[in-house]
């Protein structure tokens, strides 16, 4: 039991080298991990998942064998590690509140030259179950404002939001929702314009 507890510590002493004082909570968004969990870590309260090993030293910028065993040579220094991470941070703006999303451009795809364009948005609906679920994340390209087949879209129609996949048929689109509960839209070019289109789903981050 003491060996177990002292392992937990001592991989404690090794996240808290990589995470900036003060941090914890932008490192577990960049890591893709709860801040609870992380901190739970750093306080040595519990022992980490092997995936979330895997997580947190590519967050860190560090390698995974040294971050669970300690054994390997770390030849980053605590200052570059962060600054390493911080580089490659998008910093993606809820839609309509001041918040933002921090995600790795590395781990998820993105070009932080590209980046202008999206918004983030927090789903309040079962619609697309069980694609995405009430909670989810949706991170959004606001250029792509052109319906496209088979992709993903939201919509405002007044104050509410719509998620629909989009399938293109003779007269217009059907506006489909993965929850069998909710019915098809079907509308044409012209009935498209009392939508406004907020832009397609290009990732979706699950609770």
């Amino acid at each position: 039991m003491a060996d177990k507890k002292e392992s937990i510590v001592q991989f404690s002493e090794r996240l808290n080298s990589i995470v900036p004082y003060g941090s914890g909570r932008e490192f577990a968004k960049i890591a893709g991990i709860g801040y609870s969990t992380v901190e739970n870590y750093l306080q040595a309260v519990s022992s980490p998942t092997l995936e979330n090993i895997v997580l947190l030293a590519k967050a860190g910028n560090v390698s995974v064998e040294w971050l669970a065993t300690g054994k390997e040579f770390r030849d980053v220094t605590i200052k570059s590690a962060y600054e390493s991470y911080n580089e490659r941070v998008c910093k993606i703006p809820f839609y309509g509140i001041n918040e933002f999303l921090f995600i790795d451009s590395e781990i998820f795809a993105f070009s932080l030259t590209k980046t202008e364009y999206l918004t983030a948005l927090r789903v309040d609906t079962d619609v697309m179950e069980p694609t995405f679920t009430i909670g989810s994340v949706l991170v959004i390209d606001q250029s792509q404002t052109h319906l496209k087949e088979s992709k993903v879209f939201v919509m405002r129609n007044g104050s509410s939001y719509l998620y629909k996949s989009v399938q293109i048929v003779s007269d217009g689109y059907r506006l489909n929702s993965d929850n069998d509960r909710y019915n098809e839209i079907v509308v044409t070019e012209k009935s498209l314009s009392g939508f406004n289109i907020l832009g397609e789903v290009v990732l979706v981050i699950n609770q």
